[in-house]
């Protein structure tokens, strides 16, 4: 198995089209096609099979395929490592951001992260938990920002705790039970969760399984705080959002936090890292940043749960 049959599992996975990855990596359609059959020879499996709208892996082919990306993603942080060391700023890191990481975190930090590495390409994808923890194990992503449930401490991912947020339940203005205070008054209304159900999101169960463990009967799922706060607006509907996404949200779009009594879970958003993968130079000062921002935050109070440990 060489390293160009691997780029061209790539390549052609993602294009769909042995024409397409061809051009894409500037070889002929002949050589790809002889180098894809001479790689299904070699491991005794079918990579790929043709459909009337191109080609597709097939299921054995998307193990490969996934495989490949990781380990493509290592051949590109070792270029980037070793031009990093020798005083070339370049190249490129993939940060998975929830919502207080993209809005909170990481404007200031890539402000000073600027000043050294004005060059080097930063991606930040709008991912949560169980997504994000995927990426990061499939080398899709370099690190991640985020909410996430307790994790096996021996696992492959490094996780760090930055702060706690607390959670609030929150509505529309013209909600008229958004003066409510029990949860259990409120156990037929329609409720929106932010994120994945088995995501941070988890901490919406929860929140409920002091109420005799029930659940809300009917509830919908947004990717996207912007998709939330638009859908709470519109329709009346109940939400679990940290205070410092509350905070975030302009008094305009008539989001009220109700004054519930129920004792509510704090997320707790954390750094986390992949054990077997080193940063390169650039990802690693990008970390640092990060840290630092994190302990600037819970310095001046912005997290409900003091000093950093």
């Amino acid at each position: 198995m060489q390293l160009n049959q691997i780029e061209a599992v790539v390549a052609i996975a993602e294009t769909g089209s042995f024409r397409k990855a061809a051009v894409f990596l500037g070889r002929t359609q002949p050589t790809l096609t002889k180098s894809i059959k001479a790689l299904e020879e070699t491991i005794n499996l079918i990579i790929f099979e043709r459909t009337p709208r191109g080609v597709r892996l097939t299921e054995g082919g998307e193990k490969i395929y996934k495989r490949a990306c990781t380990i493509m993603s290592d051949v590109r942080a070792l270029e980037d490592e070793v031009s990093q060391m020798a005083g070339i700023d370049g190249g490129h890191i993939r940060v998975g951001v929830s919502p207080v990481g993209g809005t909170v975190i990481m404007p200031r930090v890539l402000q000073q992260f600027r000043r050294r590495w004005p060059r080097v390409e930063v991606d930040l994808l709008n991912v949560m938990y169980p997504d994000s923890i995927n990426m990061l194990r499939e080398a899709g992503l370099d690190m991640v920002i985020g909410p996430v449930p307790t994790l096996d401490p021996h696992g492959t991912v490094t996780v760090e705790h930055l702060f706690d947020m607390d959670a609030l339940v929150v509505t529309h203005k013209s909600n008229i039970k958004r003066n409510f205070t029990r949860l259990d008054d409120l156990m037929d209304e329609h409720w929106i969760v932010l994120g994945s159900k088995e995501g941070p999101s988890s901490l919406y169960s929860g929140a409920f399984s002091a109420s005799d463990g029930k659940l809300p009967r009917a509830f919908t799922n947004c990717h996207s705080l912007s998709s939330t706060v638009a859908m709470i607006a519109e329709t009346g509907a109940f939400c679990i959002l940290s205070q410092q996404l509350f905070d975030s949200i302009p008094p305009s779009q008539g989001i009220v936090r109700l004054p519930i009594e129920d004792e509510l879970p704090s997320f707790k958003l954390s750094f986390l890292t992949q054990k077997s993968r080193p940063l390169t130079p650039a990802a690693a000062e990008l970390a640092q940043h990060i840290r630092r921002r994190a302990k600037t935050l819970v310095r001046s109070g912005y997290s409900s749960d003091g000093p950093l440990e």
